[in-house]
Order: C-alpha cells, then structure tokens, then sequence
C-alpha cells in the first residue's frame, strides 16, 4: 500500500481564516472602548470601525483567491484534495462569519 501524505504546512490554512476573524474581533472591540472612552464623534468612529472591518474581510477574501488559485495535486492522494477542499470552505465561512457577526454591530449605537 502506498501512503501518500500531505504537507504539515498545509493544515495551518484550516485556521487561518477564523484567525483573521478572531483579529478582527480583538481590534474591534479595543478600537471601540479606545474611541468610547476618548468620545470619539460618532461619525469618526463608525468610520474607523468599517476600516478596520474591511481590512480584515480584504484579507479572508485575499487568503480565499490565493487558494482557490492553487489547484490540489492529484498525485498526493485524495486527502490532499479533500483538505484543499476544506480550505476553501473555511474560508468562505470565516469570511461569512466575519459579515453576520460585525458588520450588523455598525448599526447600532456607538457608545452609551
């Protein structure tokens, strides 16, 4: 039997896009109690908040085009092309994510 495997340098890709999304999250936050509590205008701050938002969904979206960009190698065996599969998925869900969890928070009130 022969045992094809694939490189360890390939499985990181599984988390790199909620990685991302937990970044997103971090700097969010911070850049809003940063702003709250130096009384940012509203205005100013919703706008460094969909900055910062679309930083981080550009890079999901960059990490996505760079994979589906490479094709899985056939001759690696099918879990190379299953894991490359995977990748692109998780990124579509991270980026997906992304979207549903912040982006309706530029609604509502800036701070209370």
């Amino acid at each position: 039997m022969s045992a094809s495997f694939t490189a360890p340098r390939r499985l990181w890709w599984l988390g790199a896009g909620f990685v991302v999304w937990c970044s997103a999250l971090v700097v969010l936050y911070a850049l809003h109690a940063i702003g709250c509590a130096f009384a940012w205008s509203s205005g100013a701050l919703r706008l460094g908040l969909a900055a910062v938002l679309l930083a981080h969904l550009i890079v999901i979206g960059w990490m996505w085009r760079k994979q589906a960009a490479v094709r899985a190698n056939p001759d690696l065996g099918e879990s190379s092309i299953f894991l490359h599969e995977v990748v692109l998925w998780t990124l579509v869900a991270a980026f997906v994510a992304a979207v549903l969890a912040f982006a309706p928070s530029l609604l509502l009130t800036a701070c209370v």
